[in-house]
């Protein structure tokens, strides 16, 4: 079947892109999240300079993905509005950008395709942002946040991307060597107090389990000892004090399964290609981790003993434990 006409022109002018620059979201689920859409992109484009204009923070999560990239750190602080835009652009030293591609809402984000003089420039026509923009289309609403970035894609090319396409990251190296060998479960403390799972790991038996904390190892520094040697001796335990999301990466990549909730995290976990289980809190139908190459296992987010009863029974038959 022939293309539309408008569809013809798309492609066509699209086949010349050589340099490509995207802000990415400042959020890191939304940063994670993001990544089937490069993805995307770095397979339309193979051949063109990728550019990610990243938060400085957790930027190191960019080094998960399985191309080559340039990174561009960028603070809200230095670009709080569009008199700024200009400085950043010269200091960020990005050239020739044919295309740009501002995944946030933001308007000073949509101004740094006209700093960077891109000739293409897309993103969300909301506001004020169509104003700056060469390419776009209206954020959708009730849909997967991987979603709303496709619909930027089908906007720039005509073309829709297979919603069955998943992901995942690069390969990585087991970060303790002989865990490799070892087989363990990995279980995400989160925020809450450390005697929270004590319940659902006595429900295990025989398994090697290892513990971790995505929002920062150091909460657990001084009581993580105690807590270990409270737990039931049918179990082997370790916690991973992570230095960096690279390091929580590796870990959760060589495990047998992760049981966390949701957020940055179990977007992480489901981009290695590991098994997750996922305690949700929030709607899963808008920032689900499933475009990624990852069995996901999604639970109700409450911890009553009841709920770890189950959580417990769905993690022996998903993570397959003997």
């Amino acid at each position: 079947m022939d293309q539309a006409p408008e569809q013809t022109t798309a492609l066509a002018a699209a086949e010349g892109f050589t340099s490509i620059a995207i802000k990415l979201p400042e959020d890191l689920q939304e940063r994670i999240l993001s990544f089937p859409f490069i993805h995307a992109i770095h397979e339309r484009y193979p051949k063109a300079e990728l550019h990610l204009i990243t938060p400085k923070t957790e930027i190191e999560v960019l080094n998960l993905l399985p191309f080559k990239a340039y990174y561009h750190e960028f603070e809200r602080k230095d670009v709080r509005h569009v008199f700024h835009v200009h400085r950043y652009c010269v200091q960020a030293k990005i050239y020739n950008v044919d295309l740009f591609v501002s995944l946030t809402d933001h308007f000073t984000d949509a101004c740094l395709g006209l700093g960077l003089r891109a000739k293409t420039r897309l993103g969300y026509s909301d506001r004020y942002k169509g104003l700056v923009l060469t390419h776009k289309t209206p954020r959708p609403r009730a849909h997967h946040l991987t979603e709303d970035f496709f619909a930027l894609y089908r906007e720039l090319l005509g073309d829709s991307v297979d919603l069955r396409s998943k992901v995942l990251s690069r390969e990585l190296e087991p970060v303790v060597k002989v865990w490799d060998s070892e087989p363990y479960i990995a279980v995400d403390l989160g925020s809450e107090t450390l005697g929270t799972w004590a319940p659902l790991v006595s429900l295990f038996e025989g398994q090697r389990i290892v513990f971790f904390s995505s929002r920062g190892p150091e909460k657990y520094q001084l009581e993580v000892e105690r807590f270990l040697r409270q737990l039931p001796k049918k179990n082997q335990y370790h916690f991973f004090a992570q230095k960096t999301w690279i390091d929580l990466a590796k870990m959760m990549a060589h495990a047998r399964g992760v049981i966390l909730r949701s957020g940055a995290a179990a977007a992480l976990s489901a981009y290695t290609g590991t098994k997750t289980l996922i305690l949700y809190e929030t709607d899963p139908q808008r920032d689900g981790p499933f475009y990624f190459l990852s069995d996901v296992c999604v639970l109700g987010g409450k911890a009553a003993p009841a709920a770890l009863s189950e959580v417990a029974e769905r993690a022996q038959e998903f993570f397959r434990l003997a």
